[in-house]
């Protein structure tokens, strides 16, 4: 992806060319002034490249969350074929992943499904066959890159509350753009569909809702869980007021309104008669990406951060990992460090070839999800299944990395019954990390509901790549609070704790 070559990429800033004022509020003469000129509207160049890779990216990523058998998975289906469901489970049938989920009509994995749009807001649409092997998936992604000048990545995630973990890992590590909440109008907002809502507003994901199923949803029953929707949505927990889209005017005022996170548009939908599709559709398109806005990404100038959610092993290739560049640059046949692994440690890969969104690319950039075929490069070591696990990066060797087993945070109690004291012991999510913890010292003797603290916690098992500023979210069963990572303690905990 070579800036240069890219028309959206802007110039240099125009006030840059004006002549700068000196000390005396005078115009500055001479080479001085060209130096200054020069040496100003370079750095205004190099700030903007980073800024404008936002544009390029050109993808943004939905999270579906919401109760289970509320129609997530055949909405994805709906919007990114262009075809509507015939009420018995077509739709959802072509997202899956496994026969099972199929089998039950309950998702229990990340699927992940892409919707283009030409430049002139036209779908791109493709014929993809009813089976979801790896070849017809590629071929179909592959056509709709290819036609696509904007990307829409739908991350479908588990609704029942057996698969939170997996709700949890989808929306903490992916790092979605927006969260899209799909209510079932007949059943209302249920109990896991609050407990979503609750994990996006304390990652502070901008939230849409989207009612499903009206088309067999008695009217008095659809209008009085609308009604205690938009209660919900402007309770003093939540603060979002909500918009019912009723027209084209609507879309792109609730647009511009999420944006600062001011408003909560609510789409009411049918996937089978395709009531309110095309208002939805025409949202979906005008979303633009929050990279750099959410926080969580670093511009390319900086050194490669790749955090790793999958593995797989391809037949003719080798070792493939996939995830999420969230800082830098990657190029084929570069070298990056793998780590750490079940010993703390980090090993020299190579990176043989890239894909992003299943078609093979020269370059990925901060924000992009990709995958890379590696190799290592000491000849003794041999890459297996079990060298890899769950929170393992890529990461540039200029970054010196090291592993910590303990680590301080910010906390905040979001909900819990009794007191959380020391060796509380929870489950961790931080980025793509997932591992037990236990509370080895806070600043307070205990915490309860509400309660903010200092607090250092000790992975149980193995050691992990953090980064001060990551955010940190606890659950025991549910969720039960939310922080940010203040300090790695590399040597250790300090004596007094």
């Amino acid at each position: 992806l070579k800036q240069a070559a890219n028309p959206r990429v802007r110039g240099p800033c125009p006030l840059v060319a004006m002549a700068p004022l000196d000390d005396d509020g005078g115009l500055e003469a001479g080479s001085a002034a060209a130096e200054k000129k020069e040496r100003k509207s370079a750095e205004v160049e190099d700030g903007e490249n980073d800024r404008d890779v936002e544009s390029m990216l050109r993808d943004t990523k939905v999270a579906i969350i919401g109760n289970v058998d509320s129609g997530k998975s055949t909405l994805v289906g709906v919007l990114t074929r262009g075809q509507l469901d015939d009420g018995r489970g077509k739709a959802r049938s072509k997202v899956f992943n496994f026969s099972h989920e199929a089998a039950n009509g309950r998702t229990s994995s990340i699927a992940q499904e892409i919707m283009g749009f030409r430049e002139g807001g036209e779908q791109v649409l493709c014929e993809r066959p009813g089976a979801t092997t790896a070849a017809s998936r590629n071929a179909a992604w592959q056509q709709v890159v290819g036609q696509a000048s904007r990307l829409v990545t739908f991350i479908d995630l588990c609704g029942h509350e057996k698969y939170l973990k997996t709700t949890i890992f989808g929306l903490v590590g992916l790092c979605p753009d927006y969260a899209m909440i799909v209510v079932n109008a007949n059943a209302g907002f249920q109990r896991m569909s609050r407990e979503h809502l609750g994990i996006a507003l304390a990652l502070g994901i901008p939230i849409i809702i989207v009612v499903t199923k009206i088309d067999i949803a008695p009217k008095n029953v659809y209008e009085e869980n609308l009604t205690m929707l938009g209660k919900l949505l402007r309770s003093p927990a939540v603060r979002r007021p909500p918009v019912l889209v009723k027209g084209e005017e609507d879309v792109q005022n609730t647009v511009d309104r999420l944006s600062i996170d001011k408003a909560c548009p609510i789409f009411p939908i049918s996937s089978v008669t395709g009531e309110g599709l095309d208002l939805l559709r025409l949202f979906v398109q005008k979303l633009r990406p929050r990279c750099f806005e959410s926080g969580l990404f670093r511009e390319p100038s900086q050194p490669t951060e790749f955090h790793i959610d999958s593995v797989y092993v391809v037949t003719g290739v080798g070792f493939v990992v996939s995830g999420l560049m969230r800082s830098g640059r990657v190029l084929p046949n570069q070298t990056l460090l793998l780590g750490p692994d079940k010993a703390g440690q980090f090993k020299p890969v190579l990176v043989r070839t890239i894909h992003y969104k299943r078609v093979q690319t020269d370059a990925v950039e901060s924000g992009h999800n990709a995958s890379f075929s590696l190799r290592l490069l000491k000849a003794k070591d041999t890459l297996k299944k079990s060298s890899f696990r769950k929170g393992m990066v890529l990461v540039d060797p200029v970054m010196n990395p090291k592993a910590t087993m303990f680590f301080k945070a910010e906390v905040v109690i979001l909900h819990h019954a009794t007191t959380i004291r020391r060796g509380y012991q929870a489950y961790l999510h931080c980025g793509m990390i997932r591992q037990a913890a236990v509370v080895h010292h806070m600043a307070q003797d205990l915490l309860r509901t509400g309660d903010k603290s200092i607090v250092t916690f000790r992975f149980m098992y193995f050691a992990e790549f953090l980064a001060p500023g990551s955010t940190v979210l606890l659950r025991e069963g549910r969720t039960k609070g939310l922080g940010r990572v203040v300090e790695c303690l590399y040597d250790g905990p300090p004596e007094e704790a």
